[in-house]
């Protein structure tokens, strides 16, 4: 069993449709969505309709919040007018903050930028914010999933792994991972593909604790 992880996909459905091809290809059986649906790309209502159509647990992303509360989204060169379907923002309003799932025995929990809020930076570069390490004490996830940083990140500790599956946004002039993330449910091995082609991108875990 296989669960497929994905995030800020930003309005761009020919990489989103791309992802879902590699995925089903790998032989995923559930995918999960961290978030950022709209801003930057031209084509959220098809990034919705893609995600709707195939009941993909979403939450909602930062940009997808400033959507809902300015009625604006960025594009390129800066905000724009969110012009959007009724469908659409009906389901940018259904979206929750973050998810809480149990997939084949582990408990899944998914935030945009982390527990704290999801404009927060949690980077594999930097040291963990007090609200991961706060996470970890009160909470009894396998994995913590997050988006937002549009950068890949495998981090394991003793308490649990945390999985940024990278942007699999690929709009010209925006910062981007062009990449997902698969998890092997049984033994919770993580890896990261390139939305392109759809091989691994080769990334070592971060292994705390001593590990």
């Amino acid at each position: 069993m296989r669960l497929g992880l994905i995030a800020d996909i930003h309005a761009d459905p020919r990489a989103l449709e791309a992802t879902f091809r590699h995925l089903e290809a790998l032989g995923v059986d559930q995918v999960l969505c961290a978030g950022d649906l709209v801003g930057y790309g031209s084509e959220p209502d098809a990034v919705v309709a893609m995600l709707r159509d195939r009941a993909t647990p979403c939450i909602r992303g930062n940009h997808d919040r400033w959507a809902l509360e300015r009625r604006q989204v960025i594009g390129l060169r800066g905000w724009k007018p969110a012009v959007l379907k009724d469908e659409t923002w009906e389901f940018l309003r259904e979206l929750p903050a973050s998810l809480r799932l149990e997939r084949g025995g582990y408990r899944v929990a998914v935030h945009h930028g982390s527990p704290a809020g999801d404009t927060e930076f949690v980077s594999p570069y930097k040291p963990l914010p007090a609200s991961i390490v706060r996470f970890w004490e009160e909470d009894d996830a396998d994995l913590l999933v997050l988006g937002h940083t549009h950068i890949p990140m495998i981090e394991r500790s003793t308490r649990g792994t945390i999985i940024n599956p990278g942007s699999v946004l690929g709009v010209p002039g925006v910062q981007t991972s062009y990449s997902f993330a698969v998890v092997e449910r049984e033994t919770l091995a993580v890896l990261i593909h390139d939305v392109r082609t759809g091989r691994e991108i080769h990334r070592d875990p971060v292994f705390l604790d001593g590990e």
